[in-house]
Protein backbone atom coordinates (compact mmCIF):
# COMPACT_ATOMS: atom_id res chain seq x y z
CA UNK A 1 0.00 0.00 0.00
CA UNK A 2 1.33 3.43 -0.93
CA UNK A 3 1.36 6.29 1.49
CA UNK A 4 2.01 9.97 0.99
CA UNK A 5 4.50 11.72 3.20
CA UNK A 6 3.74 15.41 2.60
CA UNK A 7 1.32 17.69 4.40
CA UNK A 8 1.30 15.82 7.68
CA UNK A 9 0.25 17.85 10.71
CA UNK A 10 -1.13 20.89 8.86
CA UNK A 11 -4.84 21.76 8.97
CA UNK A 12 -6.64 21.33 5.67
CA UNK A 13 -9.09 24.04 4.69
CA UNK A 14 -12.22 23.76 2.54
CA UNK A 15 -11.70 24.04 -1.21
CA UNK A 16 -15.25 25.04 -2.07
CA UNK A 17 -16.20 21.59 -3.33
CA UNK A 18 -19.89 21.41 -4.19
CA UNK A 19 -20.19 17.97 -5.76
CA UNK A 20 -22.44 15.15 -4.61
CA UNK A 21 -21.00 12.57 -2.27
CA UNK A 22 -22.04 9.04 -1.44
CA UNK A 23 -21.05 9.07 2.21
CA UNK A 24 -24.43 10.32 3.51
CA UNK A 25 -22.82 13.09 5.54
CA UNK A 26 -24.37 16.45 6.39
CA UNK A 27 -21.88 19.07 5.24
CA UNK A 28 -18.07 18.71 5.10
CA UNK A 29 -18.12 17.99 1.35
CA UNK A 30 -14.56 19.30 1.02
CA UNK A 31 -13.31 16.75 3.56
CA UNK A 32 -15.14 13.90 1.84
CA UNK A 33 -13.65 14.88 -1.51
CA UNK A 34 -10.16 15.09 0.00
CA UNK A 35 -10.37 11.66 1.64
CA UNK A 36 -11.79 10.12 -1.53
CA UNK A 37 -8.83 11.48 -3.46
CA UNK A 38 -6.42 10.00 -0.94
CA UNK A 39 -7.96 6.58 -1.56
CA UNK A 40 -8.30 6.91 -5.34
CA UNK A 41 -4.75 8.26 -5.74
CA UNK A 42 -3.30 5.64 -3.40
CA UNK A 43 -2.05 8.38 -1.07
CA UNK A 44 -3.56 7.10 2.17
CA UNK A 45 -1.76 8.49 5.21
CA UNK A 46 -0.94 6.33 8.20
CA UNK A 47 -2.77 8.60 10.66
CA UNK A 48 -5.63 11.12 10.48
CA UNK A 49 -6.78 13.49 13.20
CA UNK A 50 -10.37 14.74 12.93
CA UNK A 51 -10.90 17.82 15.09
CA UNK A 52 -13.97 19.95 15.67
CA UNK A 53 -16.78 20.70 18.12
CA UNK A 54 -18.80 17.95 19.76
CA UNK A 55 -21.41 16.42 17.38
CA UNK A 56 -20.07 18.25 14.32
CA UNK A 57 -19.49 14.94 12.50
CA UNK A 58 -15.95 13.81 13.38
CA UNK A 59 -16.79 10.23 14.29
CA UNK A 60 -19.23 9.85 11.39
CA UNK A 61 -16.66 11.11 8.89
CA UNK A 62 -13.99 8.81 10.34
CA UNK A 63 -16.40 5.87 10.13
CA UNK A 64 -17.27 6.62 6.50
CA UNK A 65 -13.57 6.87 5.69
CA UNK A 66 -13.01 3.46 7.30
CA UNK A 67 -15.85 2.07 5.16
CA UNK A 68 -14.39 3.57 2.00
CA UNK A 69 -10.95 2.13 2.80
CA UNK A 70 -12.46 -1.33 3.31
CA UNK A 71 -15.29 -1.37 0.74
CA UNK A 72 -15.11 -4.37 -1.59
CA UNK A 73 -16.55 -2.53 -4.62
CA UNK A 74 -14.12 -2.69 -7.53
CA UNK A 75 -13.45 0.09 -9.99
CA UNK A 76 -14.68 3.00 -7.80
CA UNK A 77 -12.13 3.61 -5.02
CA UNK A 78 -13.41 5.93 -2.33
CA UNK A 79 -17.09 5.16 -2.98
CA UNK A 80 -19.34 3.06 -0.76
CA UNK A 81 -21.39 0.18 -2.12
CA UNK A 82 -23.44 -0.11 1.07
CA UNK A 83 -23.78 -3.87 0.60
CA UNK A 84 -20.45 -5.58 1.29
CA UNK A 85 -19.50 -6.82 4.75
CA UNK A 86 -17.35 -3.77 5.47
CA UNK A 87 -20.11 -1.33 4.52
CA UNK A 88 -22.63 -3.23 6.64
CA UNK A 89 -20.50 -4.00 9.69
CA UNK A 90 -18.38 -0.88 10.15
CA UNK A 91 -21.38 1.37 11.00
CA UNK A 92 -22.33 -1.27 13.57
CA UNK A 93 -18.75 -1.12 14.90
CA UNK A 94 -18.24 -4.88 14.61
CA UNK A 95 -16.00 -5.26 11.53
CA UNK A 96 -13.01 -7.57 12.26
CA UNK A 97 -10.46 -5.12 10.87
CA UNK A 98 -11.82 -2.12 12.80
CA UNK A 99 -10.55 -1.60 16.33
CA UNK A 100 -12.26 1.09 18.43
CA UNK A 101 -10.98 2.71 21.61
CA UNK A 102 -13.35 5.06 23.42
CA UNK A 103 -12.20 6.58 26.75
CA UNK A 104 -14.36 5.82 29.78
CA UNK A 105 -13.60 8.34 31.18
CA UNK A 106 -9.95 8.38 30.04
CA UNK A 107 -7.82 6.29 27.71
CA UNK A 108 -5.12 4.48 29.66
CA UNK A 109 -1.69 3.25 28.64
CA UNK A 110 -2.72 -0.41 28.98
CA UNK A 111 -5.50 0.16 26.43
CA UNK A 112 -2.99 1.57 23.95
CA UNK A 113 -0.51 -1.27 24.46
CA UNK A 114 -3.24 -3.86 23.92
CA UNK A 115 -4.23 -2.04 20.73
CA UNK A 116 -0.64 -2.04 19.51
CA UNK A 117 -0.47 -5.82 19.91
CA UNK A 118 -3.65 -6.23 17.86
CA UNK A 119 -2.42 -3.88 15.15
CA UNK A 120 0.72 -5.98 14.73
CA UNK A 121 -1.47 -8.73 13.22
CA UNK A 122 -2.31 -8.79 9.51
CA UNK A 123 -5.80 -7.69 8.40
CA UNK A 124 -8.43 -10.44 8.54
CA UNK A 125 -10.60 -9.45 5.58
CA UNK A 126 -9.85 -6.03 4.14
CA UNK A 127 -6.75 -4.26 2.83
CA UNK A 128 -6.23 -2.32 6.08
CA UNK A 129 -6.26 -2.71 9.83
CA UNK A 130 -8.03 0.42 11.04
CA UNK A 131 -8.01 1.82 14.58
CA UNK A 132 -10.51 4.50 15.62
CA UNK A 133 -9.42 6.31 18.79
CA UNK A 134 -12.31 8.52 19.86
CA UNK A 135 -11.88 11.67 21.96
CA UNK A 136 -8.14 11.25 22.08
CA UNK A 137 -7.93 14.51 24.04
CA UNK A 138 -9.09 12.40 26.99
CA UNK A 139 -6.11 10.08 26.77
CA UNK A 140 -3.77 10.09 29.73
CA UNK A 141 -0.29 11.52 29.15
CA UNK A 142 1.23 8.05 29.41
CA UNK A 143 -1.30 6.69 26.89
CA UNK A 144 -0.60 9.53 24.46
CA UNK A 145 3.14 8.98 24.77
CA UNK A 146 2.70 5.25 24.23
CA UNK A 147 0.71 5.98 21.07
CA UNK A 148 3.60 8.03 19.69
CA UNK A 149 5.57 4.90 18.88
CA UNK A 150 2.81 3.63 16.60
CA UNK A 151 2.37 7.07 15.04
CA UNK A 152 6.10 7.28 14.32
CA UNK A 153 6.56 3.69 13.11
CA UNK A 154 3.15 2.31 12.13
CA UNK A 155 2.88 -1.35 11.15
CA UNK A 156 2.31 -2.07 7.49
CA UNK A 157 -1.32 -1.80 6.31
CA UNK A 158 -2.49 0.12 9.40
CA UNK A 159 -4.49 3.37 9.38
CA UNK A 160 -5.08 5.28 12.62
CA UNK A 161 -8.11 7.57 12.94
CA UNK A 162 -8.13 9.92 15.94
CA UNK A 163 -10.85 12.37 16.96
CA UNK A 164 -10.58 15.33 19.32
CA UNK A 165 -12.42 18.56 20.00
CA UNK A 166 -9.28 20.65 19.40
CA UNK A 167 -5.60 20.20 18.61
CA UNK A 168 -4.58 22.29 21.59
CA UNK A 169 -5.65 19.54 24.00
CA UNK A 170 -3.23 17.06 22.39
CA UNK A 171 0.52 16.65 22.56
CA UNK A 172 2.13 18.61 19.70
CA UNK A 173 4.11 15.49 18.83
CA UNK A 174 0.84 13.60 18.28
CA UNK A 175 -0.64 16.32 16.09
CA UNK A 176 2.52 16.65 13.98
CA UNK A 177 2.36 12.98 13.01
CA UNK A 178 -1.23 13.11 11.75
CA UNK A 179 -3.05 14.50 8.75
CA UNK A 180 -5.31 17.06 10.41
CA UNK A 181 -8.89 17.35 9.16
CA UNK A 182 -10.35 20.42 10.85
CA UNK A 183 -14.15 20.44 10.75
CA UNK A 184 -16.18 23.62 11.21
CA UNK A 185 -19.84 24.11 12.00
CA UNK A 186 -22.31 23.38 9.19
CA UNK A 187 -24.66 26.10 7.96
CA UNK A 188 -28.21 26.10 9.30
CA UNK A 189 -29.55 25.94 5.72
CA UNK A 190 -27.58 22.76 5.02
CA UNK A 191 -28.74 21.14 8.25
CA UNK A 192 -32.37 22.16 7.70
CA UNK A 193 -32.42 20.78 4.14
CA UNK A 194 -30.77 17.55 5.28
CA UNK A 195 -33.44 17.08 7.96
CA UNK A 196 -36.20 17.79 5.46
CA UNK A 197 -34.69 15.16 3.15
CA UNK A 198 -35.07 12.80 6.10
CA UNK A 199 -38.82 13.54 6.19
CA UNK A 200 -38.69 16.09 9.01
CA UNK A 201 -41.35 18.80 8.71
CA UNK A 202 -40.02 22.16 7.50
CA UNK A 203 -40.87 24.10 10.66
CA UNK A 204 -39.28 21.51 12.93
CA UNK A 205 -36.25 21.17 10.65
CA UNK A 206 -35.63 24.91 10.76
CA UNK A 207 -36.03 24.99 14.54
CA UNK A 208 -33.57 22.12 15.02
CA UNK A 209 -31.13 23.74 12.60
CA UNK A 210 -31.27 26.95 14.66
CA UNK A 211 -30.71 25.09 17.91
CA UNK A 212 -27.98 22.80 16.58
CA UNK A 213 -25.30 25.52 16.61
CA UNK A 214 -23.90 24.15 13.36
CA UNK A 215 -23.65 20.56 14.65
CA UNK A 216 -25.53 18.03 12.50
CA UNK A 217 -25.18 15.28 15.09
CA UNK A 218 -27.01 17.36 17.65
CA UNK A 219 -29.87 18.14 15.24
CA UNK A 220 -30.26 14.45 14.33
CA UNK A 221 -30.11 13.35 17.96
CA UNK A 222 -32.66 15.92 19.07
CA UNK A 223 -34.98 14.96 16.23
CA UNK A 224 -34.75 11.27 17.15
CA UNK A 225 -34.91 11.86 20.92
CA UNK A 226 -37.21 14.79 21.79
CA UNK A 227 -36.18 14.50 25.45
CA UNK A 228 -33.02 16.39 24.50
CA UNK A 229 -35.14 19.45 23.66
CA UNK A 230 -36.71 19.27 27.10
CA UNK A 231 -33.25 19.00 28.66
CA UNK A 232 -32.24 22.18 26.81
CA UNK A 233 -35.20 24.04 28.33
CA UNK A 234 -34.23 22.77 31.78
CA UNK A 235 -30.64 23.94 31.21
CA UNK A 236 -31.79 27.43 30.22
CA UNK A 237 -34.15 27.57 33.21
CA UNK A 238 -31.15 26.69 35.39
CA UNK A 239 -29.22 29.59 33.91
CA UNK A 240 -32.00 32.06 34.63
CA UNK A 241 -32.23 30.69 38.16
CA UNK A 242 -28.48 30.88 38.73
CA UNK A 243 -28.35 34.57 37.89
CA UNK A 244 -30.64 35.46 40.81
CA UNK A 245 -29.13 33.11 43.42
CA UNK A 246 -26.55 33.85 46.08
CA UNK A 247 -23.28 31.89 46.19
CA UNK A 248 -24.61 29.06 48.35
CA UNK A 249 -27.64 28.72 46.07
CA UNK A 250 -25.41 28.62 43.00
CA UNK A 251 -23.22 25.91 44.49
CA UNK A 252 -26.34 23.87 45.28
CA UNK A 253 -27.44 24.33 41.66
CA UNK A 254 -24.01 23.22 40.46
CA UNK A 255 -24.47 20.00 42.40
CA UNK A 256 -27.87 19.46 40.76
CA UNK A 257 -26.45 20.08 37.28
CA UNK A 258 -23.65 17.55 37.79
CA UNK A 259 -26.12 15.05 39.22
CA UNK A 260 -25.43 11.43 39.98
CA UNK A 261 -24.08 8.57 37.92
CA UNK A 262 -20.75 7.57 36.45
CA UNK A 263 -18.27 10.26 35.48
CA UNK A 264 -18.89 10.00 31.69
CA UNK A 265 -22.62 10.51 32.28
CA UNK A 266 -21.97 13.50 34.54
CA UNK A 267 -19.54 14.94 32.03
CA UNK A 268 -22.09 14.70 29.20
CA UNK A 269 -24.74 16.29 31.42
CA UNK A 270 -22.48 19.21 32.31
CA UNK A 271 -21.34 19.68 28.72
CA UNK A 272 -24.91 19.72 27.45
CA UNK A 273 -25.88 22.33 30.04
CA UNK A 274 -22.90 24.59 29.40
CA UNK A 275 -23.34 24.42 25.63
CA UNK A 276 -26.95 25.59 26.03
CA UNK A 277 -25.76 28.45 28.25
CA UNK A 278 -23.02 29.44 25.81
CA UNK A 279 -25.48 29.46 22.91
CA UNK A 280 -27.81 31.85 24.75
CA UNK A 281 -25.01 34.16 25.86
CA UNK A 282 -23.77 34.26 22.26
CA UNK A 283 -27.22 35.36 21.13
CA UNK A 284 -27.17 38.03 23.82
CA UNK A 285 -23.73 39.29 22.76
CA UNK A 286 -24.71 39.56 19.10
CA UNK A 287 -27.88 41.40 20.08
CA UNK A 288 -25.90 43.78 22.32
CA UNK A 289 -23.71 44.75 19.38
CA UNK A 290 -26.75 44.87 17.07
CA UNK A 291 -25.22 42.24 14.79
CA UNK A 292 -27.40 40.96 11.98
CA UNK A 293 -27.13 37.31 13.04
CA UNK A 294 -29.88 34.72 13.26
CA UNK A 295 -30.33 33.90 16.99
CA UNK A 296 -29.86 30.29 18.06
CA UNK A 297 -32.51 30.60 20.78
CA UNK A 298 -35.31 32.79 19.44
CA UNK A 299 -37.74 31.25 21.94
CA UNK A 300 -35.72 32.31 25.02
CA UNK A 301 -33.74 35.36 23.91
CA UNK A 302 -36.41 38.05 24.57
CA UNK A 303 -36.96 37.06 28.23
CA UNK A 304 -33.26 36.53 28.91
CA UNK A 305 -32.41 39.84 27.27
CA UNK A 306 -34.76 41.67 29.65
CA UNK A 307 -33.32 39.85 32.67
CA UNK A 308 -29.72 40.84 31.91
CA UNK A 309 -30.34 44.21 30.28
CA UNK A 310 -27.83 45.90 32.65
CA UNK A 311 -25.01 43.51 31.68
CA UNK A 312 -22.97 45.46 29.13
CA UNK A 313 -21.65 43.81 25.91
CA UNK A 314 -18.08 43.65 27.22
CA UNK A 315 -19.23 41.62 30.23
CA UNK A 316 -21.37 39.41 28.00
CA UNK A 317 -18.20 38.63 26.07
CA UNK A 318 -16.35 37.83 29.30
CA UNK A 319 -19.15 35.43 30.19
CA UNK A 320 -18.79 33.67 26.85
CA UNK A 321 -15.07 33.32 27.42
CA UNK A 322 -15.68 31.89 30.89
CA UNK A 323 -18.15 29.35 29.49
CA UNK A 324 -15.77 28.36 26.68
CA UNK A 325 -12.93 27.92 29.16
CA UNK A 326 -15.10 25.75 31.40
CA UNK A 327 -16.13 23.57 28.46
CA UNK A 328 -12.46 23.14 27.56
CA UNK A 329 -11.74 22.17 31.17
CA UNK A 330 -14.55 19.60 31.07
CA UNK A 331 -13.08 18.15 27.88
CA UNK A 332 -9.66 18.14 29.50
CA UNK A 333 -10.79 15.91 32.37
CA UNK A 334 -10.92 18.68 34.95
CA UNK A 335 -12.67 18.14 38.27
CA UNK A 336 -16.30 18.72 37.32
CA UNK A 337 -17.41 20.14 40.62
CA UNK A 338 -14.57 22.64 40.83
CA UNK A 339 -15.02 23.67 37.19
CA UNK A 340 -18.76 24.30 37.52
CA UNK A 341 -18.45 26.05 40.89
CA UNK A 342 -15.72 28.33 39.50
CA UNK A 343 -18.04 29.23 36.64
CA UNK A 344 -20.86 30.01 39.07
CA UNK A 345 -18.64 32.61 40.72
CA UNK A 346 -18.25 34.39 37.38
CA UNK A 347 -21.94 34.65 36.55
CA UNK A 348 -23.36 38.17 36.91
CA UNK A 349 -26.02 38.75 39.54
CA UNK A 350 -29.28 40.14 38.17
CA UNK A 351 -32.67 41.02 39.55
CA UNK A 352 -35.39 38.40 39.57
CA UNK A 353 -38.10 38.98 36.98
CA UNK A 354 -40.82 41.21 38.41
CA UNK A 355 -38.68 42.70 41.21
CA UNK A 356 -36.93 46.03 41.64
CA UNK A 357 -33.52 44.74 42.72
CA UNK A 358 -30.39 46.75 42.15
CA UNK A 359 -28.35 46.71 38.97
CA UNK A 360 -26.39 43.71 37.83
CA UNK A 361 -22.99 43.09 39.25
CA UNK A 362 -20.01 42.82 36.97
CA UNK A 363 -18.90 39.19 36.42
CA UNK A 364 -15.45 38.23 37.59
CA UNK A 365 -12.61 37.55 35.18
Amino acid sequence: MERASSGIGTPIQPKGYNGNVSWDLIGHEWAVKLLKHHIADRRTRHAYLFVGPESVGKRTLASRFAQALSCEREGKPGELCGECRACRLIPKRIFPDLDILAPDPTLQVDDVRALQRRLALAPYEGPWKIALLENFHRASISAANAMLKTLEEPPDRVVLLLTATTQELLLPTVVSRCEVISLRGVSRVTISLALQNRSVEIEKAEMLADLSDGRPGRALRWEAEPDHLEQRLVALDNLSEALSLDISGRFALAERIIGRGKLPVQRRRVRSTLEAWLSLWRDLLYHGYQADVQPRNPDRLPAFKRAVERVVPADRYRMMRALSATLAAVDGNANLRLAVEALMLKLPAVRKPGTNSSAAQRPAG
